[in-house]
């Protein structure tokens, strides 16, 4: 009987850790995917400054993307860092998250193509809705499943669950200024500033 259950916990942790590495494979190549975006035109009769100055948008969208997933990444390590068991919902949850953060790179061609209002709601729902994933997966965990995890280190973890949910209020605020600005500012070059309302809420 005690040999039966030291399998099972065995087998169970096998599992768990090919969760968690599967997970950290999506983020990696996630990241990987959206910094090939960032290269110089093969034939362009501009200037490197010029190039670079057109970059911008791209490079920017970059930074805010590697931030949200580098954040994404170290609050899922924390959160099943508690994970003692699973089932199909956790499964489901986190295919979820990854499968809008896997959009992430796409939405960052469409910026690199052309930073247009267009561009900048798809980049910003798929960010939203990879907040909103997360956010799923955490009340998952720490509401509806209690017996999934351990109790220790719950205080933190309910802390960073509510700063989840106060980082999508934010998101949606940086939204509006983005698009509004982007509106208002009808040359292309000068609408890039937009992008600079992301400086005053890193924790989007």
């Amino acid at each position: 009987m005690e040999n039966q259950e030291l399998n099972n916990e065995i087998r169970k942790e096998f599992q768990l850790d090919r969760i968690i590495l599967f997970t950290d494979a999506v983020f990696a190549i996630v990241i990987t995917l959206t910094a090939i975006e960032i290269r110089l035109p093969e034939h362009s009769d501009e200037s490197i400054q010029q190039q670079l100055f057109e970059l911008l948008p791209v490079i920017f969208a970059y930074v805010v993307s590697f931030l949200f997933i580098g954040q994404i990444w170290y609050q899922h390590l924390k959160l099943f860092s508690l994970i003692r068991d699973f089932d199909k919902g956790l499964i489901v949850r986190n295919l979820l998250m990854l499968f809008w953060l896997g959009f992430l790179p796409f939405s960052v061609t469409l910026i690199a193509r052309k930073s247009s209002f267009i561009s900048i709601c798809i980049y910003f729902s798929v960010i939203f809705l990879c907040r909103g994933a997360q956010l799923l997966l955490q009340h998952y965990i720490l509401v509806k499943r209690p017996n999934l995890r351990h109790e220790i280190g719950m205080e933190d973890e309910l802390l960073r669950f509510k700063k989840s949910r106060l980082a999508m209020l934010l998101l949606a605020v940086v939204f509006i200024l983005v698009t509004s600005t982007m509106l208002l500012i009808d040359d292309p070059e000068l609408s890039n500033i937009a992008w600079w309302w992301f400086v005053p809420f890193p924790s989007c």
